[in-house]
């Protein structure tokens, strides 16, 4: 047992090393194509036929990113869809929004929006979404939006498919390099803001895997797409997958399997919803199991300004699954912190909403959002596979306490 458990394991940190060898998986991107060429061959060796579902996003190709107030310049990150900035910028005193009743400062300036401490991750938080509105019905002419969290780096945000964010350029600078602007804002320093470079639209792809055998269907699913390398966010959950898709090959030959690896997950989980049509029947499904976000992301001690390593996950992480689930999923994730607490599927958050919304009475998945979500700090050093290895087991066991109860229950009824 310990030997297939180191191997088991193994194959998981070969993945996840592959993974962020394959760089940043935003959608469009030349790491997103290596990365569904590198799933689709490993699904199509299982002897699953795979398809690909195009889905257009937003593409943007930056030439000069970065905001400019006297003497200090910082780069910034674009909020997409972008609305560029002529080449020489766009030029404007600041002014510091922390709650939406400062936003009335921001008329005709580039308005500093400055989030509350958190794990950021979209536009559509309640602790963003309410100043971005603010400030673009005062008349701000841009938006630098401050993200504080964790790393204090530039946190990525997601945002809907079509719309910019605000009718204005929107950018995202790094709350550990705000000072100089906040200064600036204060002693009526203009700024100047660029966001210079090719808005453009780029295919991105769902793979949609099927291996028909039996009536009933065992689903899984993993979002591929993400902002920068996303290691933990995205590497975690694409280790589970390819172990999760070999292992139900062999362990369930009665069972037919759909599998679905999305894209333009960036944007409200675009990829997800288009892909719906395609799946079997909620009738026809044994149980969908959906890998989520940051199944298991090394832990760190903050103390005085320094973070040290700790051999546990992070345990701001959690599970949800549908009523019929639930039992099942507290007894598989007992012990695992921050998974032991098993909730409904909330709207709005991962793809098991849109699974939800289908109709499928037997979903789970777990969404984690450790400290470097969003970052380009979600590398490598982010993720152990020792502490991916008991979750995914765990996405295994509820499984088989599914498929255990579906037979014996008809094995009654016969």
């Amino acid at each position: 047992m310990d030997d297939e458990m180191d191997a088991f394991t193994s194959g998981l940190a070969a993945d996840m090393a592959r993974h962020a060898a394959l760089g940043d998986k935003v959608s469009g991107g030349s790491g997103d194509a290596a990365t569904s060429q590198w799933i689709a061959g490993r699904l199509a060796g299982l002897g699953f036929d795979v398809e690909h579902q195009d889905i257009d996003v937003p593409f943007f190709d930056p030439v000069d990113c970065r905001l400019v107030a006297g003497d200090a310049t910082a780069p910034v990150y674009w909020q997409s869809p972008v609305i560029p900035t002529a080449t020489q910028g766009l030029r404007a005193p600041l002014a510091v929004v922390r709650a939406p009743y400062e936003a009335a400062d921001a008329a005709g300036r580039i308005a500093l929006l400055v989030l509350p401490h958190a794990r950021h991750a979209s536009v559509d938080s309640p602790l963003g979404s309410p100043l971005i509105a603010a400030a673009s019905a005062a008349g701000a002419v841009a938006l630098v939006i401050v993200p504080v969290g964790p790393t204090g780096e530039v946190v990525a945000l997601n945002a809907g498919i079509g719309t910019p964010v605000a009718p204005m350029p929107v950018a995202v600078l790094a709350p550990v390099l705000a000072e100089p602007f906040l200064r600036a804002a204060r002693s009526g320093v203009p700024a100047t803001l660029y966001l210079h470079g090719q808005a453009t639209v780029r295919p991105t792809s769902n793979l949609q895997a099927t291996l028909r055998r039996g009536p009933r269907w065992l689903c899984l699913s993993t979002p591929r797409t993400g902002w920068f390398g996303c290691v933990g966010e995205r590497g975690t959950g694409t280790a589970a997958f390819l172990a999760m898709a070999a292992w139900a090959v062999e362990r369930f030959p009665d069972l037919s399997l759909f599998l679905l690896n999305t894209g333009a997950h960036e944007y409200r989980f675009a990829g997800a919803h288009q892909a719906m049509e395609r799946a079997p029947a909620p009738v026809d499904t044994l149980a969908w199991v959906h890998l989520g976000a940051a199944l298991a992301v090394r832990d760190q001690f903050e103390f005085r300004g320094e973070l040290f390593d700790l051999p546990s996950a992070d345990a701001n992480r959690m599970t949800m699954a549908t009523a019929s689930l639930q039992e099942a999923a507290r007894l598989a994730f007992r012990g695992l912190a921050g998974l032991e607490r098993v909730t409904a599927p909330v709207p709005g958050v991962s793809e098991i909403g849109a699974i939800v919304a289908r109709g499928y009475e037997r979903a789970l998945a777990v969404l984690g959002v450790p400290r470097a979500f969003h970052t380009r700090a979600d590398d490598l050093a982010q993720v152990d596979a020792r502490l991916l290895a008991p979750v995914v087991r765990a996405h295994m066991a509820v499984v088989e306490a599914v498929h255990r109860q579906t037979r014996l229950a008809s094995e009654d009824a016969a």
